[in-house]
């Protein structure tokens, strides 16, 4: 059984508690307003939650786990779904300061553009904005994967320690500041780089990562030769 649910979030419930929200209405299908209960072969036990009235809202879906999708309607504020585990988060508009912060595992989309640090100090999982994102995304990064379809301000990549960051567009100043580790990938041009950094040969193991992490932003795979790889210049 797959169960869809649409949730309003009222005021008087914190946003960071939307895993005790769902569970409770779950557990209380008399107070939805919707709970829809659909046979699925390909998603045994599956949710598919559908968020209203999170306009705005700081820390929503902080620490989320173990769900199918979760899709909110609507832009979201500052520390949306930071710190979430085994599930799919779809962001139907544009989100705030530290979108998927310490993200575990799972996917994280925003459909429209993000604020500073997009998806800093993420251990594992997929982030991906479709617009621009601002200062420092990918700061700190901790070996998940995060993609910049359009274009990042300064200091993209900041003190990333393992994972990979690509930028579909331009990047702003300071490039890979204080970078120690991973990879980050540039289809555009960087208005600086750092010496922590240096530009080394697209192998076959990057155009492999790069096909499919451009095939779920939506862009073609003709386009990864126009990408260029760096990397820290301790690596061998």
């Amino acid at each position: 059984m797959a169960r869809v649910i649409e949730l309003q979030i009222s005021d008087e419930v914190h946003p960071a508690r939307l895993q005790h929200v769902i569970q409770n209405a779950l557990s209380n299908p008399a107070t939805l307003e919707r709970l829809t209960i659909q046979t699925t072969q390909e998603e045994p036990d599956a949710l598919y939650a559908i968020l209203q009235a999170g306009q705005g809202k700081d820390h929503l879906g902080v620490g989320l786990k173990n769900l199918l999708k979760v899709e909110t309607m609507g832009s979201i504020g500052d520390y949306g779904f930071a710190g979430t585990s085994d599930c799919e988060c779809v962001v139907q508009g544009n989100v705030g300061d530290y979108f998927g912060h310490s993200q575990i595992s799972g996917t994280l989309l925003v459909m429209g553009s993000a604020g500073h640090g997009f998806a800093a100090m993420a251990q594992g999982g997929l982030s991906i904005v479709l617009g621009d994102s601002t200062d420092r995304p990918g700061a700190s990064l901790r070996g998940a994967a995060v993609l910049v379809r359009g274009s990042a301000g300064a200091q993209a990549g900041y003190r990333m320690r393992s994972g990979i960051l690509v930028i579909g567009g331009d990047a702003g100043p300071e490039l890979g500041a204080q970078f120690q580790g991973g990879r980050i990938y540039i289809r555009g041009q960087a208005e600086s780089l750092t010496c922590d950094i240096e530009e080394c040969r697209l192998r076959e193991p990057d155009r492999l990562i790069l096909s499919l992490l451009l095939m779920k932003a939506g862009l073609k795979a003709s386009a990864i030769k126009e990408f260029r790889v760096y990397r820290s210049p301790s690596e061998l």
